[in-house]
């Protein structure tokens, strides 16, 4: 998206957008400016919706909603991985070019033999002469019928390509932000939200911290591969229950956890409380033995953002309930003080 706007008329957006972009607690990034120096211009209707629909929902726009917004409305092509990218495209239409150039160069030699033909035909009345210029139009259609073909099969060998790498730069993307085994965000993006949240000037969030109970003893007793189906069984259950604006992570381990913008606690617990309820309700079925597996159980920690709390002390404080819920047995939800 290009502005045409005049020094005088970029300057008092920049400086509506600024004191717009504290107040939010958006970070000074390049990214940002752009997108809140598009919001404030008003150049872009359908920018301006979604971005005030994330101030409604979380009081801010999340780092991992701006970076969307921003290759959504305000650029076209992906800078992600753009040097490969590039390089990669260059190769695809240099192929396409080449083939391109040799069936255009085929098609004129095709028509110029089908002219000298038409003419000849004018000229020729015997027999012999007619089944020179048969002979003679038949194996050049058969040429230029081969280079169009070829040259299909170029296009198709280059569509493919094409899906191809943008399927590569979808999966690096999520690489960066989901967690492989189980699908959730990951740390990365738990810790810039959170902090994001936490300097709004009435931060407004929830946290609850959710640890899976004896979860090396199950790994020394059935071994990692059903390990890791436990977590993502765990994981699908966080993430069926955390919807927008909910953010459902992998902590790390065996560690979840779940960040609750405009949440209080009671709805939290009861949330909790659910989760808690249905990791109960698993059951495994090992294909070797046939044996049901049902000791699943995870216990919860639940904490909610103080004013001038920073989100380390937010995250020890439901990390002390979790504790307190192992030893009060395991497998159930404690409020922190």
């Amino acid at each position: 998206m290009k502005f045409a706007d005049n020094p005088q008329q970029a300057t008092e957006y920049l400086r509506r957008a600024i004191p717009l972009m504290v107040k939010s607690s958006i970070p000074p990034t390049p990214l940002n400016y752009a997108l809140w120096y598009a919001y404030v211009s008003g150049a872009i209707p359908a920018l301006n919706q979604q971005m005030d629909k994330m101030l409604e929902i979380y009081g801010t726009c999340p780092n991992r909603i701006g970076e969307q917004l921003f290759r959504d409305f305000l650029i076209k092509d992906e800078a992600d991985n753009a040097a490969t990218l590039q390089q990669a495209l260059l190769s695809v239409m240099g192929d396409l070019e080449s083939s391109a150039s040799s069936t255009v160069q085929d098609t004129e030699a095709y028509n110029e033999v089908l002219q000298e033909s038409l003419a000849a035909l004018k000229d020729r009345s015997d027999d012999e002469g007619l089944e020179t210029i048969i002979q003679n139009l038949t194996t050049n259609t058969e040429t230029i019928s081969e280079s169009t073909r070829l040259f299909q099969q170029k296009i198709d060998e280059a569509q493919a390509e094409i899906s191809k790498l943008k399927k590569e730069l979808h999966e690096s993307r999520q690489e960066a932000t989901v967690d492989p085994l189980t699908g959730l965000y990951n740390r990365r993006v738990f810790d810039t939200e959170i902090s994001q949240l936490a300097a709004l000037p009435q931060p407004d969030v929830s946290l609850i911290m959710v640890d899976i109970d004896f979860f090396k003893k199950f790994n020394d007793t059935y071994g990692h591969q059903m390990g890791d189906k436990v977590l993502q069984y765990v994981a699908r259950l966080i993430k069926e229950e955390c919807s927008e604006p909910l953010l459902p992570v992998r902590f790390g381990g065996e560690e979840f956890s779940m960040l609750l913008p405009g949440i209080k606690v009671p709805d939290a617990c009861e949330l909790a409380e659910k989760v808690r309820k249905k990791v109960a309700a698993i059951r495994i079925k090992q294909k070797k033995s046939g044996e049901i597996i049902s000791s699943v159980t995870a216990s919860f920690g639940v904490a909610r953002l103080a004013a001038d709390e920073s989100p380390e002390n937010l995250i020890a404080r439901a990390d002390a309930a979790l504790y307190r819920a192992k030893e009060a047995g395991r497998n159930n939800v404690q409020v922190a003080n």
